[in-house]
């Protein structure tokens, strides 16, 4: 019996210290309309929303074993509810960031993938920028002392990620490098099923 016991305390420590471990991000998505972004702690890092009352979503497992240490919130497609971005700089000054943009008519959060990361310059969306007055970001990665990635990007209806312009800068040589968004970054209609 003393044995089941020390068990089930055990068990029950285990399960408070994991949820002790986990950081909350409460944030307004609109007036009205609050969300909490829960980030648990790594090994197995996890993140969920939960928008109002609501029951929490789950976010797709997180990659890495670097820490989330950024978090934003921004109305990255300006259609009035504000969106959410959270970032792993590994305790360096790049953030490797995840863009998540709230779809009022689902009620739900969704992530923007990025178009090409194997091709682009940075990689993924590494310090994204976010515009104030349109739907448009940026981003910038350093690869050594002199060389650096720049990408921008429009935000679509869909909720992708449009790319306007990549470049590479290595040293004072800077060059464009091709992308596989459409001529001058505008959103095209996707197919349909």
């Amino acid at each position: 019996m003393r044995a089941f016991l020390s068990v089930a305390a055990l068990a029950a420590l285990s399960a408070l210290s994991q949820n002790a471990a986990a950081r909350d991000y409460p944030y307004s998505i609109r007036p009205g309309l609050s969300a909490v972004v829960t980030v648990s702690e790594l090994p197995e890092q996890r993140l969920s929303v939960r928008v109002g009352d609501g029951t929490a979503q789950e976010i797709p497992r997180l990659d890495g074993d670097e820490d989330i240490d950024q978090f934003q919130d921004v109305d990255v497609d300006h259609d009035g509810y504000r969106d959410f971005v959270i970032g792993q700089t590994g305790g360096s000054t790049q953030a490797i960031s995840r863009i998540f943009l709230y779809r009022p008519q689902e009620g739900r959060f969704l992530e923007m993938p990025h178009p090409d990361a194997a091709a682009s310059p940075c990689r993924g969306f590494v310090n994204p920028v976010f515009d104030a007055s349109k739907p448009v970001f940026s981003v910038a990665c350093r690869y050594s002392a002199d060389t650096y990635g720049f990408e921008e990007y429009r935000v679509c209806p869909d909720g992708t990620a449009q790319a306007i312009s990549w470049t590479r800068r290595e040293g004072e040589s800077e060059r464009r490098i091709p992308h596989p968004g459409s001529p001058a970054g505008k959103c095209v209609a996707r197919p349909g099923p």
